[in-house]
């Protein structure tokens, strides 16, 4: 398997390009200079294009994807706020931006050439959306609204604009602070990673969603501040990964056959203050962002218990702080 990890940096305005070896080593091919602040990054779900958000320009930008996996501007979309977080549906023909300062959530027809066009949707008066996430049906998308407590829950319809299902909302811990999510790859099962308290959640779904376990990221010591940042699983859906900035570690837990328990299985160091990570398509490796070392490092994940072992470390521009791995075709 051939896969290119993209790692945007922040601070110096540069999305990475590097091409992973099954061995899990990086070769840089690209860096490429950004309009703006680039933080979130998302690939197509067919593989052609990456489409980065930047700030405070406030804009998405689209680049085609070449057979090996560097890139090539070929658009620039004006947003209606900063993007804290994009994704697209599974089909690839909409955009979705949450803007976090703004508290709105961005509806964007993506065109045949892979261009988002301007929003033809723009829904008001979230508090805080930091994440906006595709559930395994499809249809059903999550917004996790930090400031508010609440993950609301939309329908995306036929054309791709939301209907929000307000019985469906959930609600989280007093000051939680929800932020991103992920599911299991075969399960009815969801996670969410709350910011403010360092802890997830796991959902199921039954005839409605039901939270079914939350486990603490700290220790009960612990005593400083609370600051989770990102979650992801494996692909077998055997292992989940956190990340907590203070600390600046990744924890590990192991997932039980049906999805919905986590037990703490290891706690890890890495990068300072690792603001994102993601496992890449094979489920061998981690690669998380060092916000504050500029750096990036790549774990190798053990088969059977899911252990990290530190394999390497690349320096990646000012303040690196988002990863997307690409399986290139």
């Amino acid at each position: 398997m051939k896969q290119v990890v993209y790692v945007a940096s922040t601070e110096s305005h540069h999305i990475h390009v590097w091409q992973m070896n099954e061995n899990g080593d990086l070769s840089l091919l690209q860096t490429v200079v950004t309009p703006d602040q680039v933080q979130p990054l998302i690939t197509s779900p067919d593989g052609r294009y990456l489409y980065a958000a930047v700030k405070p320009a406030n804009a998405v930008v689209t680049y085609a994807i070449a057979a090996d996996g560097q890139l090539t501007q070929t658009g620039l979309t004006p947003l209606p706020g900063t993007a804290a977080y994009i994704t697209t549906d599974n089909t690839g023909r909409m955009l979705y931006a949450a803007s976090y300062h703004q508290g709105t959530l961005a509806v964007l027809p993506v065109g045949t050439d892979g261009i988002p066009a301007v929003p033809v949707q723009i829904i008001e008066g979230l508090k805080n959306p930091h994440s906006a996430n595709i559930a395994q049906d499809g249809r059903t998308l999550f917004v996790p609204c930090l400031g508010e407590d609440h993950i609301r829950t939309y329908t995306i319809e036929d054309d791709g604009r939301l209907t929000e299902r307000h019985a469906d909302m959930l609600t989280v811990a007093a000051g939680a602070g929800p932020r991103h999510m992920a599911f299991h790859p075969e399960k009815h099962v969801a996670y969410c990673l709350n910011e403010l308290n360092a802890t997830v959640n796991v959902y199921r779904e039954w005839i409605k969603v039901r939270e079914i376990q939350s486990v603490d990221l700290m220790t009960d010591e612990y005593q400083g501040r609370r600051w989770a940042a990102d979650i992801h699983i494996t692909p077998d859906g055997r292992h989940l990964y956190t990340c907590e900035r203070t600390t600046s570690v990744i924890n590990h837990y192991r997932v039980s056959d049906d999805g919905g328990h986590l037990q703490l299985a290891g706690v890890y160091p890495t990068e300072t203050q690792p603001r994102g990570f993601a496992v890449d398509k094979s489920g061998k490796f981690l690669i998380s962002t060092g916000q504050l070392s500029h750096h990036v490092a790549v774990s190798r994940i053990d088969a059977i218990t899911g252990k990290l072992h530190l394999q390497a470390r690349y320096p990646a521009g000012q303040g690196p702080m988002w990863v997307t791995v690409l399986a290139l075709k």
